[in-house]
C-alpha cells in the first residue's frame, strides 16, 4: 500500500472518530450533568492518561520523549483550544449553522498551502465549491429561521482558525521523522493542560453515573485519541490540504452514524447533500496535485 493510500485512509479513520465523538457527546449531555467545559477536560484528560500508561508499559517511548516536548505542547494548545470553543459554539448556534461556519477552515488551509507554494489538488477549485454545497445540504434546515448569534459566531470562528491551524502546524510539528504517538502523546498533555487553565473560571464536575463514565472513556479514547494520532501520522503522508478536505466527512458520517444510534431520520436533501460531500471528496482525491514551488513539498 503505497503513502497516498495509507494517508487517505488515516483520515478517513480519523473523520470516522471525530463524528463518533459527536455522538458521543450527545449522549454525554443527555445521561450526565456535565457542562460543555467539563467534557473538554475530561476527553483530554482521558486522552493523554491512557497514553501515558502506555509508556509506562513501553519505557523507551517515554525516554524518546524528552528530545519531543515544547512544540507539540504548544500545538496541543492549539487543538484545546478548537475543542473547548466547539463546546462553547453549540451553546449559542444550532448545530447545522455551527457546521456551516467551521467548515471554512479546509478552504483556509488549501489557501494557506497555495500561499505557501505547496501542492495542493488541482480541481480544488470544483471540489470545495461542491463540498461547501454537500455541507449545506446534508446541515441546513431550511425550515428554520436564519438567524445568526454574533457571540457564537465569533467563537465559531475562533473554533475554524484553531483548527486551520492545528492542521498547518501538525504537518510541521510531526516532519522530523520522531515518533508519531509520542508526539501525539504530548500534543494530548499541552491540551489538557490549556483546559486546565479554565477550571478556576468554569469549576469541574465529575461524570455522576457508571454510563457517563463509560461514555467519557469512550470520546477519551476512541473519540479524541486515535483520531488524533491518525490526523498526525496521516498528515505526513498526505499534506494538509489534502487531509483537511477528508476532515469534511465528518458531519457526513455524524449524520448517519445519528440515523444509527439516535434514531434520526435522513431527509432526500440530506442524502444528496452527503452524496456531493463524498463525490468531491473522492474527485479532490484522484485529482493530481499542482507543481509545488520551490520550498514547497509533497508528502504525497
Amino acid at each position: 500500500m503505497n503513502k497516498k493510500v495509507t494517508g487517505i485512509l488515516l483520515m478517513v479513520l480519523a473523520a470516522v472518530g471525530l463524528a463518533s465523538s459527536t455522538i458521543v457527546i450527545k449522549f454525554i449531555y443527555r445521561d450526565t450533568g456535565l457542562l460543555p467545559s467539563d467534557v473538554s477536560i475530561w476527553r483530554f484528560v482521558i486522552a493523554s492518561a491512557f497514553l501515558w500508561l502506555l509508556a509506562l508499559v513501553r519505557p523507551a517511548g517515554a525516554k524518546a520523549a524528552r528530545g519531543v516536548l515544547v512544540k507539540p505542547l504548544l500545538l496541543g494548545v492549539v487543538f484545546g483550544l478548537s475543542s473547548l470553543s466547539a463546546m462553547f459554539s453549540l451553546n449559542y448556534l444550532p448545530s447545522s449553522l455551527y457546521i456551516l461556519i467551521l467548515y471554512i477552515y479546509p478552504s483556509l488551509v488549501v489557501v494557506y498551502a497555495l500561499l505557501a507554494g505547496k501542492s495542493v489538488p488541482k480541481l480544488f477549485w470544483l471540489g470545495l465549491p461542491l463540498t461547501f454545497i454537500g455541507l449545506f445540504l446534508t446541515a441546513f434546515d431550511f425550515q428554520s429561521v436564519f438567524s445568526v448569534n454574533p457571540v457564537g459566531f465569533v467563537i465559531t470562528m475562533i473554533n475554524a482558525l484553531a483548527m486551520s491551524a492545528y492542521l498547518i502546524l501538525s504537518e510541521r510539528v510531526f516532519s522530523d521523522g520522531g515518533s508519531k504517538a509520542v508526539g501525539t502523546r504530548w500534543m494530548l498533555t499541552g491540551a489538557m493542560l490549556f483546559n486546565f487553565l479554565w477550571i478556576p473560571l468554569l469549576g469541574l464536575r465529575l461524570p455522576d453515573t457508571g454510563r457517563g463514565w463509560v461514555l467519557s472513556l469512550a470520546l477519551g479514547i476512541f473519540g479524541t485519541r486515535l483520531p488524533l494520532l491518525s490526523i498526525n501520522v496521516g498528515l505526513q503522508l498526505i499534506g494538509a490540504a489534502r487531509g483537511s478536505m477528508l476532515i469534511t466527512l465528518q458531519p457526513v458520517i455524524a449524520v448517519l452514524f445519528s440515523t444509527i444510534f439516535l434514531d434520526e431520520t435522513l431527509t432526500l436533501q440530506q442524502w444528496v447533500g452527503g452524496g456531493l460531500v463524498i463525490a468531491s471528496v473522492i474527485l479532490l482525491q484522484l485529482s493530481a496535485d499542482r507543481e509545488a514551488r520551490d520550498g514547497g513539498n509533497s508528502p504525497a
